[in-house]
């Protein structure tokens, strides 16, 4: 039967059939020859051609078999780090779209017989997190780049860095603190044995009794002079206790003043610390068990959970939270990144996920 030529109708039908994506069953990976129809893939298989690359197969079937699931999987894990990166996804969607490529390697060569048997096995090996749901099975790829772990160790390295210089900084105010506490201690020791017996000289000058109103005012003026006082003070002999009672609180006002001071240091100083440590304890992960969140990602389940609300049952590797959803009581493994935080009511408990005080309760 002779062809068609290039422009005829149905040479150009032929092309656009061509085009699609045709059954899967109906491709030969040995010739890597795509057939349209049963008919044709029973004359295609029955073709001299085909017969002498399955003698090549026959001959080793097992390098060829193993050759084609390292090309099928090496494919898949890609499409799947490229599309959709750390997050969790439904196997069939990511088969879905390897199979786009008209090129590329049917699962039928290799030694998995079903997406499931692929699916464990890659769960199996550690290269991905998979987990069975009543949609089906879910993936999650895992990035064991060189690079990516890299980077990792290093932003660790960095955090632990910052927390041991603030680790130094806190001992360091801290001996400060004790040092100036000790300091003025001692100048408060020092300094009482030096006022009590200057009172107590005034005390004994206004108890003894004088013998003549002259010796009377020489003796309170020199010890209102030594004292610091007006001559002319018209308290009498009140005078000279009031005196005293004025330098040491003078004395003792001037004491507090320093240590306001060194107080309002000491609090901008802990400020500081606080906002570093604000900025050190903030972690890229927030989820935790108890919690109620929201899915905001509309690719789960196909939308069916968008905006509803699940609590976190638990936590697998700090960013994937088995989520139980409280409408339809489904347990799903999601991404921090497909949920978000719920604001309860006012006067309601509420939980710190990040900063300071994190994972401690209030109420709002």
């Amino acid at each position: 039967m002779a062809k068609h030529d290039f422009m005829t109708p149905k040479a150009v039908a032929n092309r656009q059939k061509s085009k699609g994506l045709q059954r899967l069953r109906w491709y030969c990976q040995v010739c890597e020859k795509q057939c349209r129809d049963e008919n044709g893939f029973k004359a295609h298989t029955s073709s001299d051609s085909h017969q002498r690359q399955m003698l090549i197969v026959a001959s080793n079937p097992t390098k060829f078999i193993q050759g084609y699931s390292e090309q099928f999987e090496r494919s898949f894990l890609e499409n799947l780090r490229r599309s959709h990166t750390t997050k969790r996804v439904s196997a069939h969607v990511v088969y879905n779209e390897y199979i786009r490529d008209k090129n590329h390697v049917h699962m039928n060569a290799t030694r998995w017989t079903t997406l499931s048997g692929f699916v464990q096995y890659l769960g199996k090996t550690g290269k991905c997190v998979v987990d069975e749901t009543e949609k089906g099975w879910f993936i999650q790829y895992i990035n064991n780049d060189p690079v990516a772990m890299a980077r990792q160790e290093e932003l660790k390295r960095k955090r632990q860095a910052l927390l041991d210089h603030e680790e130094r900084n806190r001992r360091f105010i801290q001996a400060q603190v004790k040092e100036a506490q000790a300091k003025f201690g001692q100048d408060d020791d020092e300094d009482k044995p030096a006022h009590q017996p200057r009172v107590e000289k005034v005390s004994m000058s206004l108890k003894l009794e004088s013998k003549s109103k002259l010796a009377s005012v020489e003796s309170k003026k020199s010890i209102q002079s030594a004292f610091g006082q007006d001559v002319d003070d018209k308290s009498g002999k009140d005078g000279e206790p009031s005196s005293s009672f004025d330098h040491e609180t003078s004395w003792k006002g001037g004491k507090r003043s320093a240590v306001d001071a060194i107080m309002e240091e000491e609090t901008r100083k802990r400020q500081r610390r606080d906002e570093d440590d604000e900025r050190a304890n903030r972690l890229d992960h927030w989820i935790q068990p108890g919690l109620v969140v929201k899915v905001m990602d509309k690719d789960v389940g196909d939308g069916a959970y968008y905006k509803q609300k699940g609590l976190v049952v638990r936590v697998h590797d700090t960013y994937v939270a088995e989520v139980r959803m409280l409408e339809s009581r489904d347990v799903l493994r999601l991404d921090q990144e497909d949920l978000e935080t719920v604001i309860p009511l006012v006067r309601r408990p509420v939980r710190v996920v990040n900063g300071i005080g994190r994972g401690a309760l209030a109420t709002l």
